[in-house]
């Protein structure tokens, strides 16, 4: 299992979201349409916009990155869990996170969906429910609580990995069905980029 680490991508949410706090917080301070009202304005959105483009050009390194691998692998299909509604542990206000989220979810699905195609690959986009909460090697069903799954059977693997090989089981039909092979530990791939400070 081949993990991609969206550790990089979150933190420019963050960041955004700090920028964004900081800049209102000195715009509600001046004179609406004032000079410094309208300085004000216009440097956040350039600020935003310059977070912006680091998420997409991120966004394409990764994507680009893991259509590299599925190519070098022979890979013929490609399936990724309908993300719809869901929604990180983190606050970036109820807003915030329903903007920020639905797009990050659809701008991956839509960039390896243009990627894929250019390469003879197909993508299929099918409903995750309780992919990340059932066992692989039992079928029991447990929601996890951290990042590592750990069920009764003695099973243990890291979270996403469990919902990556339940994601292929449910395409294939096999939901809850055993796993007979031995899997490896999963191995993280992390986006090496500059950020920009706030």
């Amino acid at each position: 299992t081949r993990i991609f680490n969206g550790r990089y991508i979150r933190s420019l949410y963050r960041l955004r979201n700090k920028v964004i706090a900081s800049f209102d917080k000195k715009i509600d301070r001046c004179k609406r349409h004032s000079k410094r009202w309208w300085y004000l304005v216009r440097h956040k959105w350039k600020r935003i916009r310059q977070i912006d483009n680091q998420i997409r050009d991120g966004l394409h390194k990764h994507t680009t990155k893991f259509l590299q691998m599925c190519k070098d692998r022979d890979i013929a299909t490609i399936v990724i869990g309908d993300l719809t509604g869901i929604r990180e542990n983190i606050d970036y206000g109820k807003k915030a996170n329903q903007k920020l989220h639905q797009w990050a979810f659809g701008k991956i699905t839509q960039l390896i969906s243009y990627k894929a195609k250019s390469l003879g690959i197909k993508v299929e986009v099918i409903d995750e429910s309780y992919t990340s909460q059932t066992c692989p090697k039992c079928g029991n069903r447990k929601k996890p609580t951290k990042r590592e799954y750990k069920c009764k059977c003695g099973f243990i693997y890291h979270r996403d990995g469990v919902g990556a090989i339940n994601i292929r089981q449910k395409y294939l039909g096999h939901l809850g069905a055993p796993v007979a092979a031995t899997m490896a530990s999963p191995v993280g791939i992390r986006l090496e980029c500059r950020r920009c400070s706030a």
